[in-house]
């Protein structure tokens, strides 16, 4: 009941303080009139009785300021008063209030767009029923001697589905992309494919119509897809009529039997499925790629709901004891004994997986921590700037703070006070900084999605972002703001007097501020250089091809509707030098791997080498650069005898200093025993990653390839790409009517490889720059104000005879001092952050001399030029003007 009693005592404050002011005030001065009658009556005129009235109670306003302070909720008043005072301070110094929004705002919105990627990526709750209850299926193999990992075969997800003891649902799924439209109107559309249980583990409703469900994941069963909300929305005009009607995929008909919910775009963290087709429609929409749902191919990813009371060890244990029994029927029956006993002895793994599932968290985990770190060193910087801002100010309120402490406030209540302002100001700079951090989401979304595959990201904030956020600005406002609370309040009345002891303390802290922020600078700045001249060498790397003034052109698995004619056709296009076609191209993200060895040797288990099917003009086209021996040509066709070149590293490997050129390979081919004859030795490329060693390779010939393989055209140009992109697209356009043409540089494609390189670079270096700007202000305010503190001693000096260059180069060795203090702090910082990012480094080291020795002449520099403007004012002061200075 007390409780309950205080809250009514509170509202009613809220809701009633006139008439409750008025109450107290009609109260007091009943007291006052009945006091002074009292006196009256004992002889005392009028006025002095009632004089006398008002002393006894201490005083009219104190009076009610002490009944004020023991009623119930009057903190909420105090605090309504010094957010009101606050404002009025604001908007009597707006220059001042909106250079404070303005940095902390910079630093605030840098960290909420860090975070808000962070939170896309890694935190937020995929729209399903109960996210929380979902768990991830990964499988180990002993040792690595294995398929498996976040990958699964179709036969395995099936079997896990069978275990209803376990699990309530499996939900097997992967990104896919369909040709959508009849011959002639085709456009790619992002889609998924899915098991039957997908829907349902997940929890969903359709918007209308149905979801698939387990009958539609059947051999035979008719084609059905189900339309993303964005897909309906925005193809289909949000009809209704949309289920039932038939779309063509792939130039297959098929059936929209539903839309699924808004907000839902797939399990797949990062991008979006517009179409989703069961798996077992994949031999008929893509028959090319009917091979993936044979028992050893893993390409699955699966999220599971276990039954109700079944912890995740529980589900772990009880599913890797029946792995043994289940695993048998569902492992590739062509594999070697010692791969199949590797893959039964594998071990399950489950954790929580209600944030879907996503590659880029691999990729960019450690990138976000770093850059998280990076923002919040510029907060610390900023925080330090407006702590140097308000203490610089103080001087201006020190006869203020000194009066109220000299009629009886007490230093706590003033310290509060200050501290609601610097917490205000926080505050109104977060709002701008959610703003701010909307806008870079979206520039940090559009830098990560160079590659083919957009990436897209909900960025919208959520409780995470705005509880992040708020907490981030109150901690911001108590940080920058104790100091300059304590260190203005310290002096008490004191500070009524001119008394020079008082600069003197301030003095000490002020330049500590500055040496801070120089510290963290050089740490931010040294480590932009290191990420700077990381991407610098990868750009400057030789891959060994040139990817300048090549052009690609997807063909997907169209291998048999890919005759010679047509690449004549392409290669009479204006512009075009030469064309080819392959299997795989550098970079591309996609490899294919076989075993081989020299012929006589046992051919080895596992895959030792990387194959790339390439037909005649490839190693031209690429400008990789044959050694020995000659590329493929026409005459290696299939009814010739099988050929193949291989790269430096598998020659090194296996035919020591000896020449391959003439020898033979045995090798399993898409498990096919062949014999090859190596005709060349090409140079060795980086086509699997430009940060890898480059692998032994080995290149056959295009046209000895049996079945549909991922089919590439590769095409260099001279002239205008994108003038030679638009003819050869109306080119094949017209042969292929029935299939979407893409033309894109290779260029591109090497680029995307390297794009958490240039994110790091870009925003590290972009962070380092807003650092030394940062850096550069607070040492030109603090120069600047000691310039003013110090009017009159100049004046003096310049009096006596000191020239203006002498005045100059006083002040700038002032600062050359707080410099050279926060480059001696800064370097054991950047020694130990340099070591934290090592492994994203790539051809120097952390304690790379360019790097950090180029962060400390700029600062130096950056620090001497923002110096020189107060070192210049103060060598213009008029003595005489000086010495009357007050």
């Amino acid at each position: 009941m007390t409780f309950l009693y205080r809250l009514a005592s509170v509202l009613r404050w809220l809701f009633n303080r006139k008439r409750a002011e008025q109450a107290l005030d009609d109260e007091l001065q009943a007291f006052i009139d009945m006091s002074a009658a009292e006196k009256m009556r004992d002889g005392l005129p009028p006025a002095q009785a009632r004089r006398l009235a008002v002393l006894e109670l201490g005083g009219l306003e104190q009076a009610k300021e002490r009944v004020r302070t023991y009623r119930h909720g009057a903190w909420l008043d105090e605090v309504g008063r010094d957010v009101r005072y606050a404002f009025r301070i604001f908007v009597k110094n707006p220059g001042f209030t909106i250079i404070i929004v303005l940095t902390l705002a910079l630093g605030i919105g840098a960290n909420t767009a860090i975070f808000s990627l962070t939170d896309a990526l890694m935190l937020r709750w995929l729209p399903v029923r109960s996210p929380q209850e979902l768990i991830q299926v990964k499988l180990q193999a002993p040792r690595g001697r294995g398929p498996g990992g976040e990958s699964f075969s179709y036969a395995i997800v099936r079997a896990l589905a069978d275990q209803h003891e376990i699990f309530m649902g499996v939900a097997g799924f992967s990104g896919f992309s369909f040709d959508v439209g009849p011959p002639g109107s085709v456009g790619r559309v992002p889609g998924a494919m899915v098991t039957g249980g997908y829907y349902e583990t997940l929890g969903l409703n359709p918007v209308i119509g149905r979801l698939l469900t387990r009958e539609d994941d059947q051999p035979g069963a008719p084609l059905v897809a189900v339309a993303g909300y964005g897909y309906w929305e925005r193809q289909l005009g949000r009809s209704p009529g949309a289920v039932g009607q038939i779309v063509w995929i792939n130039g297959v008909p098929v059936t929209i039997v539903g839309v699924s919910p808004r907000g839902f775009v797939g399990a797949t963290v990062g991008s979006v499925a517009d179409v989703t087709m069961s798996v077992a429609a994949l031999p008929r929409v893509n028959p090319s790629a009917a091979p993936l749902l044979g028992p050893g191919n893993f390409w699955l990813r699966v999220l599971a709901r276990p039954r109700a009371g079944v912890s995740i060890p529980q589900a772990t244990a009880r599913l890797n004891g029946v792995w043994p029994q289940i695993s048998e029927p569902v492992i590739a029956p062509h594999w070697p004994a010692a791969r199949r006993k590797a893959m039964a002895d594998s071990v399950f793994q489950l954790s929580p997986g209600g944030t879907g599932w996503t590659y880029l968290r691999d990729v960019y985990r450690k990138p976000l921590f770093v850059l998280m770190a990076v923002v919040g060193l510029v907060l610390l910087i900023a925080c330090a700037n407006v702590a140097s801002l308000l203490l610089a100010r103080a001087s201006a309120r020190r006869r203020e703070i000194a009066v109220r402490l000299a009629i009886g406030a007490s230093r706590s209540r003033i310290v509060r006070q200050l501290l609601i302002e610097s917490t205000l100001l926080s505050v109104i700079g977060a709002a701008f900084g959610i703003g701010l951090a909307w806008v870079s989401g979206r520039f940090l979304v559009n830098m990560i999605s160079t590659g083919r595959a957009q990436i897209v990201f909900d960025l919208t904030p959520n409780w995470h972002i705005l509880g992040f956020t708020s907490v981030v600005a109150i901690a911001t406002g108590v940080l920058f703001g104790v100091a300059p609370a304590l260190q203005t309040t310290g002096a008490g009345s004191v500070a009524l007097k001119d008394d020079p002891r008082m600069s003197g303390s301030r003095s000490r802290l002020l330049p500590s501020l500055v040496s801070a922020q120089v510290a963290l600078s050089l740490v931010l700045l040294a480590g932009a250089g290191l990420f700077v001249r990381t991407l610098q060498n990868l750009q400057n790397l030789d891959p060994g091809f040139n990817a300048e003034g090549v052009l690609l052109v997807d063909l997907e698995g169209r291998r048999t509707a890919v005759p010679q004619e047509l690449l004549d056709h392409v290669q009479r296009v204006p512009g075009v030098l030469s064309a080819s076609l392959s299997t795989h191209t550098p970079l591309s993200g996609s490899v294919w791997s076989e075993p081989a060895v020299p012929a006589g040797q046992p051919i080895p288990e596992r895959d030792n080498a990387y194959f790339i099917g390439a037909g005649p003009h490839f190693f031209a086209t690429m400008q990789i650069q044959l050694l020995s021996g000659r590329e493929f040509t026409d005459r290696d066709s299939a009814d010739s005898p099988a050929v193949a070149v291989v790269n430096e590293v598998f020659a090194q490997r296996y035919f020591a200093k000896q020449n391959p050129v003439g020898r033979h390979l045995s090798a399993n081919v898409r498990g096919r025993r062949r014999e090859l004859e190596i005709v060349g030795l090409a140079k060795n490329t980086n086509a699997a990653g430009l940060r890898a060693a480059p692998p032994p390779t080995v290149y056959v010939s295009y046209a000895q390839l049996t079945g549909d393989f991922p089919t590439t055209s590769a095409l260099r140009a001279t002239g205008p790409l994108g003038r030679v992109a638009s003819a050869i697209q109306q080119a094949l356009q017209s042969k292929l009517p029935g299939a979407p043409i893409e033309v894109r540089p290779l260029s591109t494609q090497v680029e995307a490889t390297i794009v958490q390189e240039r994110m790091m670079a870009t925003l590290a270096g972009g962070f380092g720059l807003l650092a030394l700007t940062l850096a550069c202000v607070g040492l030109y305010g603090l120069l600047a104000y000691s310039v003013t503190q110090r009017t009159k001693e100049i004046g003096i000096r310049m009096a006596l005879g000191a020239q203006g260059t002498r005045v100059v180069t006083l002040v700038l060795k002032g600062a050359a001092r707080l410099v050279l203090v926060g480059i001696a702090l800064g370097l054991p910082a950047a020694w130990a952050a340099s070591r934290w990012v090592e492994s994203m480094l790539f051809g120097l080291a952390p304690t790379d001399p360019a790097s950090i020795g180029g962060a400390i002449v700029l600062l130096t520099t950056a620090a001497q030029i923002a110096a020189y403007l107060p070192a210049r004012r103060a060598s213009r002061i008029d003595p005489l003007t000086a010495l009357r200075h007050e």
